[in-house]
């Protein structure tokens, strides 16, 4: 699962890596993101409503359990859905996860944005804007290409896509966890952060991960909010290895 305002393009390197490896991977554009359904009716925009309708997807693929890895905004989502369903999840693996680092405030401001302004921001998706938003995400060695910057823009030329943001920056729980639902994850859950992630800010990472029983976290030098972009080769040997022989198994192959 990709971070708010992302897509499925933040997983370009990852999936080929695990593809490689044997692994059957699927990286969907997340409800209310890229090119994927993005109007709901209002109060779906929710961390539960994120984790009912993939689990949902799933479900229509078969898969009765799966490892999941979250990136950001997903990682919260990855986590809710091990909440709703911790029989089906084998492994979990958090990246820059929202619920372990603090969002900017700025999210929570748009809170008070009227749903009838969303639209507006569209002439501000310029190759400018993608420009300042790369800025912020990699850390102070991090590059991107042309290609990056027009993958990033491609969704927002979607009127209702700024509603969609603007709803889910609404209704969306970006809070940390608390210890009591980090002890509830998964054993073992790995957790992944950048040193220089200046866009979900690690807080007290290290007692946190603590709180989960297991909980191994990975600390990234010089790396910011993109680790499976930045550090892409180490973050690919890194699942791979955490995931190991944890396939995903379907409704013909569970047991």
């Amino acid at each position: 699962m990709h971070g708010y305002g992302a897509s499925a393009y933040q997983w370009r390197h990852l999936m080929p890596a695990l593809a490689e490896r044997g692994f059957h991977a699927l990286a969907p554009d997340l409800p209310g993101h890229g090119f994927s359904q993005l109007r709901f009716d209002r109060g779906e925009y929710g961390r539960s409503a994120y984790a009912r309708r993939l689990w949902q997807l799933l479900d229509a693929l078969g898969v009765q359990r799966t490892p999941l890895i979250g990136h950001s905004m997903g990682g919260a989502i990855a986590a809710e859905m091990a909440w709703h369903a911790p029989a089906r999840v084998v492994r979990l693996a958090l990246l820059s996860p929202a619920g372990l680092g603090l969002v900017p405030s700025r999210v929570h401001l748009l809170k008070f944005v009227p749903d009838v302004i969303a639209p507006l921001a569209q002439p501000f998706a310029s190759r400018t804007t993608a420009r300042i938003v790369l800025g912020d995400v990699y850390g102070p060695g991090g590059t991107w290409t042309a290609r990056d910057e027009a993958e990033l823009l491609a969704p927002y030329s979607q009127r209702d896509l700024y509603r969609a943001l603007l709803r889910t920056a609404k209704e969306f729980d970006f809070r940390l966890h608390s210890d009591a639902e980090l002890a509830r994850l998964p054993s073992g859950t790995l957790v992944v952060f950048g040193t220089h992630d200046a866009v979900v800010r690690p807080s007290d990472v290290e007692r946190r991960v603590r709180c989960i029983p297991g909980g191994r976290l990975v600390m990234l030098p010089r790396v910011g909010h993109l680790p499976q972009v930045e550090a892409r080769d180490d973050v690919a040997r890194l699942l791979v290895d955490f995931i190991g022989g944890a396939r995903v198994a379907t409704a013909a192959g569970a047991h």
